[in-house]
């Protein structure tokens, strides 16, 4: 009998230690920088940290046929995730109305681009900036480019949201 007490004890110490994993670390602002400066060089126009936040002004050009856009990334680490804010060219209307896929727009009037949905959890704090947020920003353009062209938002998240 002792032997199962002995044997249901140790089983619920493993279930207890499977729990207490610890976290993965974020990963940090200046990696953050570093990787966005090795991978998009020139195309940077300013990337600095400041008070814990990490804010850099990128050109993009997301198909050969673009136009270049300017857009702020701010990413702070105590937050969900980073923030993309179009600078230039100006959000064009389409039919009187601009694309549903932009949240607020800030005190300069800038929209914060919608580029994921984060109810799907697809960011965390141990991804790449400029390996996963930038080219979901460049796909956001180009969702938006073909929105004027055809009056289609054709992105993931619309697919996702018809099934």
């Amino acid at each position: 009998m002792q032997s199962r007490q002995k044997e249901r004890y140790r089983y619920r110490q493993i279930i207890i230690m499977g729990r207490k994993l610890p976290r993965k670390a974020p990963v940090s602002l200046v990696l953050q920088k570093y990787y966005l400066m090795q991978t998009y060089g020139d195309l940077i126009e300013t990337c600095v940290m400041k008070n814990n936040l990490l804010t850099c002004i990128i050109k993009l050009k997301p198909s050969e046929e673009s136009d270049f856009y300017r857009v702020k990334v701010q990413y702070k680490l105590s937050g969900y995730s980073p923030d993309a804010w179009l600078l230039s060219p100006e959000l064009k209307k389409m039919n009187g109305e601009y694309p549903h896929h932009i949240y607020e727009r800030n005190q300069k009037g800038y929209p914060r681009l919608c580029v994921y949905y984060p109810g799907y959890k697809e960011w965390n704090q141990q991804m790449i900036i400029a390996t996963s947020f930038i080219p979901w920003v460049c796909t956001w353009l180009n969702a938006y480019e073909y929105w004027l062209i055809t009056g289609e938002w054709q992105y993931d998240e619309r697919l996702l949201e018809s099934k």
